[in-house]
């Protein structure tokens, strides 16, 4: 539970990967909840069986300020990846 813990206290607030769960919503789990979410990890971590859409990763390119909106190299990708994905690796990294 500390890994866990540990892991959404270093959540930042941004946008939602192709699951739309977000940062803000792991943050507002009640005491009760959170041990499932825990479950599911140890789970995904024994069998090594990842939810598909954790493979998923949506790209925007924004547009760099002040350039040429039509020329590609002035834009920046942002990838946009599952932040339950994102939470488990901050939980297996704390090991």
């Amino acid at each position: 539970m500390f890994e866990l813990e540990t892991a959404l206290s270093r959540a930042h607030d941004t946008s939602p990967g192709p699951d739309g769960i977000t940062y803000n919503m792991l943050l507002h789990l009640n005491t009760t909840s959170l041990p499932y979410l825990l479950f599911l990890f140890n789970r995904i971590w024994t069998e090594q069986k990842y939810p598909s859409q954790w493979l998923e990763t949506i790209v925007i390119p924004i547009l760099k300020p002040g350039n040429d909106p039509y020329n590609p190299l002035h834009y920046r990708p942002i990838a946009l990846k599952s932040c339950l994905c994102k939470t488990f690796g901050q939980c297996s990294s704390c090991l």
